[in-house]
């Protein structure tokens, strides 16, 4: 999604889409949402490998 907003933004720079508010608005609001579950996924990836680290590390001291 960042990217597709990004790539919009992009074309409207180029002139290949028309240059109109709401598409400029819609591409914000579209690479941002993007950039938001990038973030949480990663977010969830990273705490999901640090819990199984934990689980592991416990495991093998007894």
């Amino acid at each position: 999604m960042a990217v597709l907003g990004w790539m919009a933004i992009f074309a409207m720079t180029l002139e290949l889409l028309p240059q109109v508010i709401e598409y400029y608005m819609i591409a914000y609001i579209v690479s941002t949402a993007g950039f938001i579950l990038g973030m949480f996924g990663a977010g969830t990836i990273i705490n999901h490998n640090i819990r199984k680290r934990r689980q592991n590390r416990d495991d093998n001291d007894y």
